[in-house]
């Protein structure tokens, strides 16, 4: 990855093998001094900043420091509602503990926080420096912080948007302006809402197109510190819209209403899953098409650490929400696998492809009932997508065949299923076998089986 360079403190670099921070002269001393401080001692200890695990002065000055690897970074276009208000409210915990410590967060962007797991962990180490603490000197982050974590909460509440399509687009955030256009006057009232959305987006409309006030020079008089005030104003917010999403859902009550199954064919499918991953134990388990989860918690049951993608943004926020609940080895990414997330930002340099962050870290994929899908809806060829697969897998697929007698194959298929008269098991497993074998196949029902491929050398 190239190095960064929106920080003037510093730089941040990937050589392939360690996370390097590099700590311009300037600002090596205060670096070291943060270092040195309680606050950034409580914070590692808490897991809510990204530590440092080893230091190298430089003969210009600067200062090296490197940081342990998250082994998945995920952006905020391809996190869920709730794990965008998740990483808001860490931030929130981070700049409350900074300011009672004299510390504060010099800028607040999604885009500083990365997940392990289910948790938020903020990474970007130069963003704490120490506050101002003449009177009147707020938070200087605090419009950062509500164009990256309030108005895009409020958009996908009350415009059913998603965290994809606002960063994608938007790569600091919403401005109040841009979404009180397209809010009715009736939704979303409250002190906090006038606050923080309502009366800026206000006045940003009457400052379009006006030269801008010179600023305000604050007299020596008392000034009450507001700051904490507004960091628990804050929080409610979040609190609140956090809590539900309106995000819309396709698949996200595919657990409670599988006609196409019986019962019986679905505890079947269960047993057979649970019986191949005890078996063989796999550490980085991927499940593409996770859906809610509910494959994803028997390799977790297995001993894995779970991996989890699903293009329905409804249906993975359900499933963060659990893993965030009970604590689970489980990071949920929003990504459809046959579109997946391109490298993006300055020269396509600022953010790794997602095809290059999962290229060889699962000993395990699950593809259940997600295959026919990409060949079906996606119109993706079979060879193809085992290639794909095998970029990502060095030990075992197991993936679900559906036949084209199956009712959901035909339903998915409508007019086009006569372009799929070759479908059958022996044309699967040839597309699969340039780069995997065939261990077993476990019947689940008339028209579905379940394969366990092995990655071949």
């Amino acid at each position: 990855m190239p190095v960064s360079f929106r920080d003037p403190a510093g730089t941040l670099q990937d050589d392939g093998d360690r996370i390097w921070r590099t700590v311009h002269s300037k600002h090596v001393a205060k670096t070291l001094t943060f270092l040195a401080s309680r606050l950034y001692t409580e914070l590692t200890r808490d897991g809510l900043l990204i530590p440092v695990i080893a230091r190298q002065p430089a003969a210009d000055g600067s200062l090296r420091l490197e940081h342990p690897r998250v082994a998945i970074p995920s952006y905020p276009f391809e996190w869920s509602v709730a794990q965008l208000a998740a990483a808001g409210e860490l931030t929130l915990e981070i700049q409350r503990r900074a300011w009672a410590d004299g510390y504060t967060l010099k800028d607040a962007s999604a885009f500083n926080v990365l997940f392990i797991g289910s948790k938020p962990v903020l990474c970007d180490l130069l963003s704490l420096e120490v506050r101002n603490s003449a009177p009147g000197m707020g938070w200087h982050a605090y419009g950062q912080f509500v164009r990256h974590y309030l108005l895009p909460l409020i958009a996908a509440r009350e415009q059913g948007r998603t965290p994809r399509d606002i960063f994608l687009a938007h790569r600091d955030g919403l401005r109040a302006l841009d979404l009180l256009a397209h809010m009715p006057w009736h939704r979303y009232w409250g002190l906090d809402s006038l606050l923080h959305f309502r009366i800026p987006g206000w006045l940003e409309t009457r400052r379009t197109g006006r030269t801008p006030a010179a600023p305000r020079i604050e007299s020596a008089r008392a000034v009450r510190d507001s700051t904490p005030w507004l960091l628990n104003s804050l929080g409610r917010s979040m609190r609140r819209l956090g809590r539900a999403t309106t995000a819309k859902t396709s698949w996200g009550n595919y657990v409670d209403n599988r006609d196409h199954y019986e019962a019986a064919a679905l505890e079947r499918k269960r047993t057979i899953l649970r019986d191949l991953l005890q078996t063989l134990k796999p550490a980085k388990v991927l499940d593409l098409g996770a859906n809610t989860g509910e494959f994803s918690r028997l390799a977790i049951e297995a001993g894995a650490e779970v991996v989890a993608i699903d293009e329905d943004v409804g249906a993975l926020d359900r499933l963060q929400r659990q893993a965030t609940a009970e604590a689970l080895p489980l990071q949920a990414i929003h990504a459809n696998f046959a579109r997946p997330t391109p490298p993006t930002g300055w020269r396509l340099g600022e953010t790794l492809s997602l095809r290059d962050r999962l290229n060889g870290r699962f000993d395990a994929v699950l593809m259940l009932a997600v295959a026919h899908h990409l060949a079906v809806t996606e119109r993706l060829p079979l060879a193809q997508v085992f290639e794909e697969i095998s970029t990502l897998c060095t030990g075992h697929v197991l993936v679900e065949f559906v036949s084209r007698q199956d009712p959901r194959f035909v339903e998915l298929a409508g007019p086009n299923l006569g372009l799929f008269e070759d479908w059958s098991s022996e044309q699967f497993v040839e597309a699969a076998r340039p780069y995997f074998e065939l261990r077993s196949t476990h019947e689940i029902s008339a028209h579905r089986r379940l394969l366990l491929l092995r990655r071949t050398p």
